[in-house]
């Protein structure tokens, strides 16, 4: 008897469990590897679904900055314990989601950072011309950046250069005859809407 009565009590507590489990809301979560990317670059975009089983279809949902709905830009399956991954590609400043089973995951948002290219076109005695170049989903003409020298205490701003049509410029500044180490910063109010503040690769003299 006391078997039987262990036995029917598992029974009732797994059933009671069962029902908790299958009562349980389906869910979807999301969220990214990193917060901001450089214009052209991805970042990968992962969640999981709540009934943590393969193969569930999940759908991808973007919102670029400045507009006012969500479309979608992927379809993926999970893998393994329900995990999703995409890798996103934002041209702007993007919001995402996650959808699945009619649900609807929190939102994550992705900063764009301008993608800026610095270059020494030629150099003589202790001045260097350079050409900068500023990408992005739109035109940056008009819009400054900042030249800026780096030394042991720090960065040194030395120019404002002013970008053309085209988003770039060529500028000439005066160089330290050892270790010269420049860079382009376009400030956040530069780079926006849209866009956060950006950085160049850095020159370094040989």
């Amino acid at each position: 008897m006391r078997r039987v009565l262990l036995l029917a009590a598992a029974l009732a507590a797994f059933t009671v469990v069962g029902i908790a489990a299958a009562g349980k809301p389906a869910n979807v979560s999301i969220s990214a590897a990193r917060p901001a990317v450089v214009y052209g670059s991805s970042v990968r975009l992962s969640g999981t679904v709540s009934n943590r089983q393969a193969d569930e279809h999940v759908l991808v949902l973007g919102r670029p900055y400045a507009e006012t709905t969500f479309t979608q830009v992927s379809a993926v399956d999970t893998v393994a314990k329900g995990v999703w991954s995409y890798m996103a590609t934002p041209q702007i400043e993007t919001t995402y989601k996650a959808a699945w089973n009619a649900t609807m995951s929190r939102a994550v948002t992705i900063k764009v950072r301008p993608r800026i290219r610095l270059a020494l076109s030629s150099r003589a005695a202790r001045r260097g011309t350079f050409t900068v170049e500023v990408d992005g989903n739109r035109a940056f003409s008009g819009k400054y950046v900042l030249v800026q020298r780096l030394t042991p205490s720090g960065a040194r701003t030395v120019k404002h250069v002013t970008l053309d049509t085209s988003s770039s410029a060529t500028f000439t500044i005066r160089l330290p005859r050892h270790r010269a180490r420049v860079r382009i910063v376009m400030p956040s109010s530069q780079a926006a809407p849209g866009y956060i503040a950006g950085y160049s690769n850095v020159w370094k003299s040989s």
